[in-house]
């Protein structure tokens, strides 16, 4: 069984390049559409800046909330993904993400959200500062205490 793989996010790593918005707006088309990417740049006032995109939430709100099973969870990639053809545009999907990491595409009519592009997720490629990667999910919580115990240590040392 193939473990489950997930874009883990490393804002301290990222530089800013828009690269992984690049590399998902132009996925579905021949040139850059910046408003089809699904990971989008956060930045911050008190500057620095993080990527952002779907969660793909164990116990995700969207798909509770989807009346006409338009929000699947795929079965290999485990990544909740819109059926284009079962969408009507409600919007429900779009108003009851946590985190704001569904869209709406008025050109198209439908929500629209991250899928991992069925496991090869082309942010991740684009990124040049390693700021996200794919990994496998129990990867995640070791890494993110290491690097929250430097963190501490560096907080900790006396001038």
């Amino acid at each position: 069984m193939e473990k489950v793989k997930t874009i883990k996010v490393a804002p301290s790593r990222c530089i800013g390049c828009l690269n992984c918005e690049l590399a998902c707006a132009s996925r579905d088309w021949d040139k850059y559409f910046p408003s089809g990417s699904k990971i989008n740049l956060v930045f911050f006032k008190s500057g620095g800046q993080a990527p952002v995109t779907c969660l793909h939430c164990d116990d995700a709100p969207c798909l509770k909330v989807c009346r006409t099973g338009a929000l699947i969870r795929d079965d290999l990639t485990k990544a909740i993904v819109v059926d284009g053809q079962r969408c009507i545009g409600c919007r429900t999907c779009v108003s009851v993400c946590p985190f704001g990491n569904i869209a709406y595409s008025s050109a198209a009519s439908k929500a629209e959200k991250c899928d991992k592009c069925s496991g090869r997720p082309r942010c991740v490629a684009a990124c040049p500062s390693g700021a996200l990667t794919f990994v496998e999910e129990q990867e995640i919580a070791p890494t993110r205490r290491r690097e929250f115990a430097k963190l501490l240590l560096e907080a900790t040392k006396e001038p």
